[in-house]
């Protein structure tokens, strides 16, 4: 089922109401009574989230928390019966994009939806663009001040200076784009393009094009040649983020161009050389995929020449200070504004979180933090809740139970229990440590009956 618009609403008359007006506003919705099921039915298709806080089982706040990490893009618009100040700023400082309250006026409401929706499409054109852009890039360099991350650098500036077919391999949001660009920075190419295509972001049929061009004539809508960007990166560098979902029958394309080094645009005969050195960044196993027939062993040869791997974040503690100095010194910069500060406790808990969404998740937080802190300074209570009581949290969890006379079921829920307490109460994270699906987390709490502290302003 294709939509655009997730509206998570247990009111079952409501919920008919704001599906029917999101039709005539041009929405395809699709609506769900629990949080829960709203959250597991996100994908990167969704533009927007309706959301109530008031929810069964998991709550609206809940699934706010649960998005910073997992889809921390996503805009979200808050419709409650509950006219609360507090709420508002809450659910504010948790990355709404706004809050409204029942009853409601459809005008109003499905104006600030296609508010929030054009906000994405424009922040994600941005974000392509500055990834794409076929001139030399000049950032700045890698921030590595943890021992790990430091023995990266030093693998990586040996690796830069060769021709080789380079993979990055690492979590999502870890910093493998970053990496990408050092090494482009450091190679015989750095005058040349560098340019990046998110293999996820496009449909197959674009993502064809959008690789190899393609001619005049080609396929329905091609009204003229397009110039792939296999083809624009000559003399540089072919990035390839999350390559792992390649579809799978353009992996023999990809497959011959490396081998063969020439190419042909879709709908031509005319062969092409290929000249550009390719760095690839993937989170998924390439075992499991390529056991399953998702991907082609083959290929994966061919694409790891040179593994690097990045650490998670939170095992490169060190580094957080410089990145978010460099952050605040980015967002300053972008705003035209002055120096933006964090004081020492809100470095201490930056510094104490385990940040399951990474350096991307980092960039979020302190974006949000600078838009709501005083005298350009963000302090410890400028930071979502989550964060900051993570230390706390921890602490109170206390020392694992002895094991005996406990049943499975108790044992089960005191794993969850200790799992989101040293997760910060992140569920998607204490689901990836549990080794378990996200939904199913939510699942087990409901049928353990785990109960939860709920943090409160």
């Amino acid at each position: 089922m294709s939509f655009d618009l997730v509206i998570v609403e247990d009111e079952e008359v409501t919920q008919r109401l704001l599906a029917l007006k999101a039709r005539d506003f041009g929405f395809r919705p699709h609506c769900f009574g629990t949080a829960e099921e709203g959250l597991a039915a996100i994908t990167e298709e969704v533009k927007v989230l309706l959301l109530d806080l008031r929810l069964p089982g998991m709550s609206g706040f809940d699934l706010l928390e649960a998005l910073s990490g997992t889809h921390p893009g996503l805009p979200t618009v808050v419709l409650t019966a509950a006219d609360n100040a507090e709420d508002a700023v809450r659910a504010m400082k948790l990355g709404a994009f706004d809050y409204l309250t029942k009853p409601f006026d459809p005008q109003q409401l499905f104006d600030c939806l296609h508010k929030a929706t054009r906000l994405r499409e424009v922040h994600r054109e941005n974000e392509a663009l500055r990834e794409s852009i076929s001139t030399p890039v000049v950032e700045k360099g890698f921030v590595a001040e943890a021992e790990t991350t430091k023995n990266l650098v030093e693998k990586a500036m040996k690796v830069a200076t060769l021709d080789s077919t380079v993979l990055l391999t690492g979590e999502s949001g870890s910093g493998k784009g970053a990496l990408a660009r050092f090494l482009h920075r450091n190679s015989s190419r750095r005058d040349g393009p560098f340019v990046t295509v998110s293999c996820p972001a496009l449909p197959r049929e674009l993502l064809e094009s959008e690789l190899f061009g393609h001619e005049k004539g080609a396929f329905t809508g091609a009204l003229k040649r397009r110039i792939g960007k296999i083809e624009s990166a000559k003399g540089g560098t072919l990035f390839l983020d999350e390559i792992g979902d390649l579809p799978l029958d353009l992996q023999p394309k990809l497959l011959n161009v490396l081998q063969d080094r020439e190419f042909q645009r879709v709908g031509g005969e005319e062969w092409l050389k290929a000249d550009f050195r390719l760095i690839a960044a993937t989170n998924i196993n390439f075992e499991e995929k390529i056991a399953s027939g998702e991907f082609r062993e083959d290929l994966y040869y061919r694409l790891s020449v040179i593994p690097l791997e990045l650490p998670p974040l939170r095992e490169r503690p060190e580094d957080i200070p410089a990145l978010a100095h460099r952050i605040l010194q980015g967002l300053s910069s972008r705003r035209k504004g002055p120096a933006l500060k964090l004081d020492a406790p809100a470095m201490k808990a930056l510094t104490a979180f385990r940040w399951p969404g990474n350096v991307r998740q980092l960039e979020n937080t302190l974006e949000r933090a600078s838009a709501f802190c005083n005298d350009h300074t963000i302090r410890r209570t400028d930071l979502p809740r989550p964060l900051i009581e993570t230390q706390e949290r921890t602490q109170s969890a206390g020392a694992p139970l002895g094991l005996a006379g406990l049943t499975l079921a108790e044992l089960e829920a005191e794993a969850i229990k200790q799992t989101l307490a040293a997760s910060g109460g992140n569920k998607s994270e204490a689901a990836r440590r549990l080794g378990i699906a996200e939904k199913s987390i939510y699942n087990k709490i409901k049928k353990l009956n785990i109960v939860l502290e709920t943090p409160t302003l």
